[in-house]
């Protein structure tokens, strides 16, 4: 059994799953940084990677939606999707490194 799901575009479902595994990587991160708190804990290295990985991904979502949606092939909403989920995720890792900035410049 074979699905044609994604059989329009898979630019379109690798920026879908990009978003999807950015929004997932922060969510992630995000959790365990708050429940940790200033605490050293065997998870921050963890968090670290899943912050760093998402906030990779999210570019990387936003490219090849727009790259799906140049195409000629119709791509479906799942590029669409993708390029959001992408734009939310970048939006989040902005906001969360200005935050991280300006905890560090007031403790110094």
């Amino acid at each position: 059994m074979t699905t044609t799901l994604f059989q329009p575009s898979r630019l379109a479902a690798a920026s879908f799953g990009l978003g999807i595994g950015a929004l997932v990587g922060i969510g992630v991160a995000l959790v365990t940084g708050a429940m940790l708190g200033a605490e050293a804990s065997p998870l921050a290295p963890g968090a670290g990677l899943a912050f760093w990985a998402a906030a990779l991904m999210a570019p990387s979502a936003i490219v090849t939606g727009v790259v799906a949606k140049i195409r000629l092939k119709q791509p479906g909403w799942w590029s669409t999707l993708g390029i959001l989920l992408g734009a939310a995720v970048l939006v989040i890792v902005l906001v969360t490194l200005v935050f991280i900035l300006a905890i560090v410049s007031t403790k110094s």
